[in-house]
C-alpha cells in the first residue's frame, strides 16, 4: 500500500535569500573591512618577503631568489593538497580559465624580477614608494580594463601621486643610476598583476588561484636559472625557505583582499608598508629614507586615501 506525500513548499524569496552560501558563493560578496584587513596584512608579509629577498640578493643572482620564491611558492601548495586529499586536493587545481591564471602569474614573475633586481642596489623604502604608484596606476587601467569611470576627484588624487613619485626619485642621472628605472617596471606589472586577480581571481577558489601563480613563476623561472645558479651555503637555506614562505603567504592574503573588496578600495592600506619598509630597512640594512623619499611617500599616501574616499562616495 503505497501513501503519497504532500509536495514540499517552495522557498519563499526571503528564505532563498537567507539560503546559506557555497565557499565560493560567501568569497565572491564584497566585504570591505575584510579586504582591507586582508590588505594590510598583505603589506607586512611582503615587507618580511623582500627583506629576506634583499639579504639573499647581496650573495646570490636575483634570478635564483625569484627561482627559489617560486618553487618553495609551489612546493608547498602542493604538499597542501596532498594533506586535503586527493578529492579535495584535486579539486583545487580546477580553474575556470587556465589562460588567465597563467598570464596572473606571468605578471607576477615580471614584478618579482623587477623587485628583486632593484632591491640589490636601491634602499626597500625607495622601492616601495616607487611601486606604492600601483593603486593610482590601477585606478587608471582599470578604466579601460575594467570598464570602470574615473571622477575628476579620482584624476586629482592620480595626478598627486604621480608627483609624489617623481619627489621621492628626484633628481637623478638615469645612465649613471639605471637601477632607478626597475620599480617602475615593479608597480607596472604589478598593477597590472591586481586587476587580473579581480578579474580572474573570483571564479576560483583562492588557493587555485594562489597555485597557478606559483606554478607560471615556477616553471619559467626553472628555466633560466641554470645560467645563474651559484652553489648555495648550508647556512642560507633556512632563508631561502623562509622566502618561499612567505611568497605563498604574501600572495594568499593579497588575492583575499581582492576578493573581498574592489582592486581600487583596498590597494591604498598597502601604503602602510611605508612603516615596514622604514623599519626593516634601518634595522636590517642601515638605510636612514632621505628628506625627498618622505615628502614623495606622504603625498602617495594622500592621494591614495583621496582616491578610496572618492571610491566610497560614487558606490563602486
Amino acid at each position: 500500500m503505497s501513501s503519497s506525500r504532500p509536495p514540499a513548499p517552495e522557498a519563499s524569496e526571503d528564505q532563498a535569500s537567507t539560503a546559506p552560501l557555497t565557499p565560493l558563493e560567501a568569497l565572491g560578496r564584497d566585504r570591505p573591512l575584510k579586504g582591507i584587513g586582508y590588505m594590510i596584512a598583505a603589506g607586512l608579509l611582503f615587507t618580511m618577503l623582500d627583506t629576506g629577498v634583499k639579504t639573499l640578493a647581496q650573495d646570490y643572482s636575483p634570478v635564483q631568489v625569484v627561482w627559489a620564491r617560486y618553487v618553495g611558492h609551489v612546493v608547498i601548495l602542493l604538499a597542501w593538497f596532498v594533506w586535503l586529499g586527493k578529492s579535495t586536493g584535486g579539486a583545487m587545481l580546477k580553474t575556470g580559465s587556465l589562460t588567465g591564471q597563467c598570464l596572473r602569474g606571468l605578471l607576477l614573475l615580471g614584478a618579482s624580477t623587477f623587485a628583486y633586481l632593484a632591491f640589490r642596489s636601491l634602499p626597500l623604502l625607495q622601492v616601495y614608494v616607487i611601486n606604492f604608484s600601483s593603486p593610482l596606476l590601477v585606478a587608471l587601467l582599470a578604466v579601460p580594463l575594467l570598464k570602470e569611470r574615473v571622477s575628476w576627484r579620482q584624476a586629482m588624487a592620480i595626478i598627486l601621486g604621480f608627483a609624489g613619485v617623481v619627489i621621492c626619485v628626484g633628481p637623478v642621472d638615469w645612465r649613471s643610476q639605471p637601477a632607478i628605472l626597475l620599480p617602475f617596471g615593479l608597480t607596472l606589472c604589478f598593477a597590472l598583476y591586481q586587476l587580473t586577480t579581480r578579474r580572474f581571481g573570483r571564479q576560483d577558489h583562492p588557493l587555485t588561484s594562489l597555485f597557478y601563480a606559483g606554478l607560471a613563476g615556477a616553471v619559467v623561472s626553472s628555466l633560466v636559472v641554470p645560467a645563474f645558479w651559484s652553489s648555495i651555503d648550508p647556512r642560507d637555506l633556512p632563508l631561502f625557505m623562509f622566502v618561499g614562505l612567505m611568497g605563498a603567504a604574501s600572495q594568499l592574503t593579497l588575492i583575499m583582499a581582492m576578493r573581498y573588496a574592489p582592486a581600487s578600495l583596498v590597494s591604498p592600506f598597502l601604503y602602510l608598508q611605508i612603516i615596514w619598509a622604514a623599519l626593516f630597512g634601518f634595522v636590517f640594512f642601515g638605510d636612514v629614507p632621505r628628506p625627498e623619499t618622505w615628502i614623495g611617500a606622504a603625498l602617495i599616501s594622500v592621494a591614495g586615501v583621496m582616491l578610496a574616499v572618492s571610491k566610497k562616495r560614487s558606490g563602486s
